[in-house]
């Protein structure tokens, strides 16, 4: 009956030779569809829609101004399907599948910036701090409008980046809007290799520390270990930590997994949970990478620039360790994407599974709350005119600026009025089955 239903549609559209090729195509999509869905999820509103989709490339091939390729526009049609799921989905062409699969060397320099899209708009989660977007003064929620003056409109966030990558020295321009300025901000980023350690480490007073992960990389895991280490090596005691997840964002969960271990040892740190309710798969942290076997007072500081692998990471402190957050609400990325190859080469990259804290939180679209807000930032809903010029040869806070910060002043205090106030969080109960599960780099086998 359904075969029927599709000669009825390509029958109706008086097929050329041309749109022969065209009916092909859409009938391996539709084969694909079905190969990948239950039987019953296929249901006859999905071939009407079909067709409604077969006969607007067709008024478009025959009507349109220009004549298009074929190709062209299977392509336009796919890539917007996917576009329209979220900010982790894309389109890949068969070069830039091919390209993706080769084991070429990593980009060597970028911008610094981990991107998304969020309303429709190519935008920024973070900005290392040190790199070269920071530098110019991009900042977390930015929105970019232009780069090297082709618009972002249709641009994916992969797409994106690949722009913002290159020889070190290239020169990028950037031209993006911000919160609080009325005009477009036009921004010009050198590329450089990344060269900024990932984790920082400043006693503040006796017994209280400031440990700064600015990023995710292979090593973090053992730089924090270093610096947990340091801070339990002094005369006094560890009386309170606050770890800066500020402005830290990036896809490697595996290694949000292995610093969450320093804290919690072999605890639940994060789920995944894909379209049926059977596809879950619980990780845990890894008993060997755990540093403090005592708990220590702790403060995460975390932003709107906190993303991805950082809440992970926040979550799985909050809900294991007793963490208290303080700060802004962070951005809300979190998925596991799967990579689905098509019969011409190209291939569609779709997310299959959302990022859960161990207290059921979903991340992904809504965020992680702090416990405790940070300071009003004055000025922040003001209009301005003049976009304000970056700073000259800016550099990283050292002990003294941090020390001033008004958020650390803040999480310090929480500190020190700690057991008074009785500020440590009350641990959920261990629901989560505990299972050791190899790797989240790539998609569980449960939602693949």
């Amino acid at each position: 009956m359904k075969l029927k239903m599709l000669r009825v549609v390509f029958a109706k559209l008086r097929f050329t030779r041309r749109w022969t090729l065209v009916g092909l195509v859409f009938l391996l999509v539709l084969g694909f569809f079905v190969r990948v869905a239950p039987a019953p999820a296929v249901s006859s509103q999905a071939y009407a829609q079909l067709r409604l989709l077969v006969e607007a490339l067709y008024e478009i091939d025959n009507k349109y101004v220009t004549e298009k390729k074929e190709r062209d526009l299977i392509y336009g049609a796919i890539r917007g399907l996917v576009a329209s799921l979220d900010a982790n989905s894309s389109f890949l062409t068969p070069a830039e599948y091919q390209e993706s699969q080769s084991k070429t060397a990593p980009a060597e320099a970028d911008a610094g910036l981990e991107l998304s899209v969020k309303d429709n708009l190519l935008t920024v989660i973070a900005s290392l701090e040190g790199g070269p977007a920071w530098q110019a003064g991009i900042r977390a929620d930015d929105h970019i409008l232009k780069i090297n003056n082709q618009s972002t409109r249709a641009m994916t966030a992969l797409e994106a980046a690949k722009k913002l990558q290159g020889p070190p020295g290239t020169k990028v321009k950037l031209q993006l809007i911000r919160t609080g300025l009325a005009k477009p901000l036009d921004l010009e980023v050198t590329l450089e290799r990344p060269a900024v350690e990932s984790v920082s480490h400043y006693p503040l007073e006796d017994g209280f520390h400031y440990i700064r992960l600015r990023n995710f990389k292979e090593r973090s895991a053992q730089e924090l270990q270093q610096a947990l280490r340091a801070s339990q090596s002094g005369t006094t005691p560890p009386r309170g930590i606050i770890l800066d997840l500020r402005n830290t964002a990036g896809p490697q969960f595996e290694e949000a997994r292995r610093l969450a271990s320093t804290f919690v040892g072999n605890e639940p740190i994060y789920t995944v949970k894909g379209r049926q309710n059977g596809n879950k798969q619980t990780f845990t942290g890894l008993k060997e990478y755990q540093v403090l076997k005592e708990r220590v007072p702790l403060v995460v500081l975390v932003d709107q620039g906190t993303g991805r692998a950082a809440e992970i990471l926040a979550g799985a402190l909050q809900a294991q360790y007793g963490a208290v957050l303080m700060g802004y609400k962070t951005f809300g990325d979190c998925a596991v994407s799967k990579v689905f190859p098509l019969k011409d080469g190209s291939a569609i990259i779709v997310s299959v599974g959302y990022c859960y804290t161990p207290r059921e939180q979903l991340i992904q679209g809504k965020g992680l709350e702090p416990d405790i807000s940070g300071p009003n930032k004055d000025g922040e809903e003001q209009p301005v005119a003049t976009p304000p010029k970056p700073e000259k040869s800016k550099k990283i806070p050292d002990v003294q600026e941090v020390r001033q910060d008004p958020l650390v002043v803040q999480a310090l205090n929480k500190l020190k009025n700690w057991g008074r106030q009785g500020a440590s969080q009350q641990q959920l109960p261990r629901t989560l089955k505990k299972k050791q599960v190899a790797g989240s780099q790539g998609l569980p086998e449960e939602l693949s």
